[in-house]
């Protein structure tokens, strides 16, 4: 019987998601990468059950010890994700400048 080889999950995974969190500008940005994450969470544990199975149709490409510590680090970005507050952007300054440290002006 022939086996499907599963794709990796990249290394740079938690990476990627940790530095859009915090590049979250609005809810549309939090929605995308908790979206994002969920996903890619769904995926690592879908391998962790097909591990844990001994499945005959798919090969994981991964240890078990892996796809649970990036399990692990997902379940956290999203928590991080979720806990990420939004600014209202009718609250914001109309102009806000950044001067420096030591501006006297």
């Amino acid at each position: 019987m022939f086996k499907k080889k599963l794709k990796k999950i990249s290394y740079d995974l938690v990476s990627y998601i940790q530095i859009e969190t915090e590049a979250i500008k609005d809810f549309n940005d939090k929605q995308m990468i908790s979206s994002y994450c969920l996903h890619k969470l769904e995926v690592v544990n879908w391998y962790l059950d097909l591990l844990k199975e001994g499945s005959n149709k798919y090969i994981v490409p991964q240890s078990k010890e892996h796809l649970e510590m990036v399990r692990d680090q997902l379940m956290e970005c999203h928590k991080k994700i979720m806990s990420t507050e939004i600014t209202n952007p009718n609250k914001r300054p109309f102009i806000d400048i950044d001067y420096p440290d030591n501006y006297k002006g």
